[in-house]
């Protein structure tokens, strides 16, 4: 297994288990030849992240032991030498072992006593290493035979028989031992197999089998209400492939899926726990304009139903708060209005644009990016106003009405112009979600929400887009007549 761990980047979240392990619990005990008179720490995998769950004391002759209550939980943990030296190890079934090896060679070295799942473990890691280096040797030797081509389809031929031999070691130790830990962890990392792509009536293949097949299969041999394969190296990077390359790329597409996984979960309730907070947290901060919505969804489906009980107090407020703030703003939704007041003191309603498109804008004078975008964003609304009849609305954050207008003639800013804190709608802040500065909304002749946290550079395309798509005509130049 390849992986990057830093003790910087481990995270000490308990007291060491160490401390309440009785004598049936866990009792591990190391020793690492080359290695005296230091420390060790224990973590575990967790997700995307590594923990340390506790800290061994070396001896003079390189043991150490871990010890830990019968109930410590599942899955691959780590004994960390050093920030760039470390090896994986097995808490599972077998309570007591050894483990006996190298500090500058831990894995190829291992030796390990009592442990089934551990021995099974380091022979497959063991074997994997050896076929990698054979791989890689005839790897460098293709290099020699470029101008040889029966030399090169020997050595390719050679690569080929190599991995069937990975292939089938892994199929042996699934078939042989289905219900060990190895076989859930080789279960996890492989992918479907596509043989043969099935012929449509038309005679062509089906161009769409492979991917319907390998989302299909995707969880095959996986049982996802174990939680022993939250703590391991793999199970976090398949889930996050799967909602991100696999499942269509449309909000409620990926509610559905997510709900599906989450309900074959909640047999047991600490996977069930970690399905919710990963598509909670993954769609609360992605960056895909409209998936917020998963994350408003989700919120409906376990937190407002107190499905999810294992967040309460503050923690529960801020999520549902957020959802609330979010869901009025969602795309397809239409737009809050804000009646505000111009520079000549005049109340200005958002509803009263009547353009095809409205852009808001909410800025502040003193905003380093507002400085970047608003001129460029200007430049877009003077070659386009006309062609794509569209209008800007602008909020300016400021409260001094003075520097307002400075900015707005220094900038040469000739849409409407409002100040966001003169207001008969309420706090924009809270309408609109505006945290920082510069935000930018797209807005349909309904004021329905089209786009939103769009940069300037982007606004060109998105809506020339939109236009194009609506009325089939390049820009509102070309269309004789148009019934505002």
């Amino acid at each position: 297994m390849t992986k990057t761990l830093t003790i910087i980047a481990l995270l000490l979240l308990a007291l060491p288990f160490s401390m309440f392990a009785g004598p049936d619990g866990y009792t591990v005990k190391f020793r690492i030849h080359g290695l005296k008179d230091t420390i060790c720490l224990v973590a575990n995998y967790y997700g995307s992240g590594t923990y340390v769950t506790d800290t061994l004391e070396v001896d003079g002759q390189g043991r150490c032991i871990f010890t830990a209550p019968s109930d410590q939980p599942r899955g691959v943990y780590i004994l960390v030498i050093s920030d760039n030296n470390y090896f994986d190890f097995i808490v599972n079934n077998d309570q007591k072992f050894t483990m006996e090896t190298d500090k500058d060679d831990p894995v190829r070295q291992m030796k390990v006593s009592g442990s089934l799942d551990n021995e099974e473990f380091y022979a497959y890691m063991q074997f994997n290493q050896e076929k990698f280096k054979a791989i890689q040797a005839l790897q460098a030797q293709l290099k020699s035979y470029e101008s040889n081509e029966d030399s090169l389809q020997a050595i390719n031929q050679r690569i080929i028989t190599i991995n069937d031999e990975i292939i089938d070691y892994k199929l042996n130790i699934v078939k042989e031992r289905p219900f060990s830990f190895l076989a859930m962890l080789i279960n996890a990392m492989k992918e479907p197999v596509i043989k043969e792509i099935p012929i449509l009536p038309n005679g062509r293949k089906d161009s769409t089998y492979r991917y319907r097949y390998f989302k299909g299969h995707y969880w095959d041999d996986m049982d996802l209400a174990d939680n022993r394969l939250i703590r391991t190296p793999v199970f976090h990077n398949k889930l996050k492939k799967y909602f991100d390359q696999l499942v269509v790329q449309h909000p409620d597409s990926i509610f559905k899926e997510a709900v599906i996984l989450i309900e074959k979960a909640r047999p047991d309730p600490e996977m069930f726990k970690y399905l919710v907070w990963f598509i909670t947290y993954h769609y609360e901060n992605s960056e895909i304009m409209g998936f917020d919505k998963v994350f408003v969804d989700i919120v409906d489906q376990y937190y407002v139903t107190g499905e999810a009980a294992w967040v309460s107090g503050p923690v529960l407020e801020k999520i549902l708060k957020k959802a609330s703030r979010i869901r009025p703003l969602l795309l397809g939704k239409q737009a809050p209005n804000m009646i505000m007041m111009d520079t000549s003191n005049q109340l200005v309603s958002l509803y009263s644009i009547n353009d095809f498109v409205t852009i808001l804008l909410f800025w502040d004078p003193d905003c380093g990016h507002c400085e970047k975008e608003v001129p460029q964003l200007k430049e877009f609304y003077e070659n386009y106003k006309e062609k794509y009849d569209l209008e800007i609305f602008s909020v300016c954050s400021d409260t001094s009405m003075a520097k307002m207008k400075e900015y707005i003639q220094k900038k040469k800013m000739t849409w409407i112009n409002v100040n966001g804190p003169r207001t008969l709608t309420g706090d924009y802040h809270e309408l609109y979600d505006i945290q920082t500065t510069p935000v930018i909304y797209i807005l349909d002749r309904d004021k329905r929400i089209l786009a939103k946290r769009l940069q300037a550079d982007q606004v060109e395309k998105f809506i020339t887009n939109y236009v194009k798509r609506e009325i089939g005509l390049d820009g509102f130049d070309k269309l004789d007549r148009l019934d505002k």
